[in-house]
């Protein structure tokens, strides 16, 4: 499955979003140089990895609020 909406007119493949939910868990959880330059990294690869990364954000946040959210890894 792909995910997009009418606003972004974007479709950004499931594994583009479960990369940048990954990346993102790992400099959550140890905030370091590494981690922040691997993420900045892949984000500088493909257009679609900042909207990736948007989508995994949005669905932590949800996660993270107690709702359920199918797509990322301990939903």
């Amino acid at each position: 499955m792909k995910h997009g909406g009418p606003a972004t007119r974007t479709l950004v493949p499931d594994e583009c979003v479960r990369t940048a939910a990954s990346l993102f868990a790992c400099m959550h959880a140890s905030p370091t140089l590494q981690n922040t330059e691997q993420l900045a990294q892949w984000l500088g690869k493909a257009p679609c990895h900042l909207r990736a990364l948007d989508i995994a954000l949005a669905e932590w946040g949800l996660l993270q609020s107690g709702h359920p959210v199918g797509g990322i890894p301990g939903a």
